[in-house]
């Protein structure tokens, strides 16, 4: 069977984009609050330099309309989409999710798919990117998203947040105890006494 091969990085309506995982930012704001998660999308979009806000079609996934850069339509739709440009000067589809935990916990995950990521960085192809070559594009990668982070943190602060593929969800500030792994296969924002402390993937 074909594979779509996606061309266009940056075309919201190519299905090809949106598969194979994704490459996040994922915060965990705390517990449950439609106020924060308000704030903390629209914060985010800005600290990004995202253009463009738009929702996925109901009756047909592969359409988007322009929707309102908000909480409500977050939830409502599941996931919100627009364009970022990455380091290397790249834009590329972008996409933001809320995981709302059953525990009461809120995550705001901002996230470049993969499709999108192999065509802008084509040394991403081996996702889930593991191993020292890796590091090599993924940490400018990751410190331009631990900036988006910090300046998040600073309107909004937050329990902690992760960087890396498919990274939403992996631990927690509680089973962290605000110290990161001695080895990390995924970036830390971690809030301390003076500030937020970032610490890099070594993996």
């Amino acid at each position: 069977m074909m594979v779509p091969v996606a061309a266009d990085a940056s075309d919201l309506r190519d299905d090809a984009l949106w598969l194979g995982g994704a490459y996040e930012l994922a915060v965990e704001l705390g517990e449950r609050d439609d106020a924060r998660l308000e704030a903390a999308l629209t914060t985010l979009w800005a600290a990004a330099e995202v253009a463009g806000c738009h929702a996925a079609g109901r009756d047909d996934p592969g359409t988007w309309t322009d929707a309102p850069c908000s909480a409500a339509e977050l939830q409502r739709h599941g996931r919100l989409a627009g364009l970022v440009t990455l380091p290397r000067q790249r834009t590329v589809v972008c996409g933001a999710r809320a995981v709302r935990q059953v525990s009461g916990t809120d995550w705001l995950v901002f996230f470049i798919p993969v499709g999108a990521l192999d065509l802008a960085e084509p040394r991403s192809a081996a996702f889930p990117f593991r191993g020292g070559d890796s590091l090599l594009w993924r940490r400018p990668l990751d410190r331009w998203l631990a900036g988006i982070g910090a300046r998040l943190f600073a309107a909004v602060p937050f329990r902690l947040a992760l960087i890396g593929p498919e990274v939403a969800g992996l631990t927690t500030a509680r089973s962290l105890g605000g110290q990161p792994p001695a080895e990390r296969w995924a970036a830390y924002l971690i809030p301390s006494g003076s500030g937020l402390e970032y610490h890099h993937a070594d993996r």
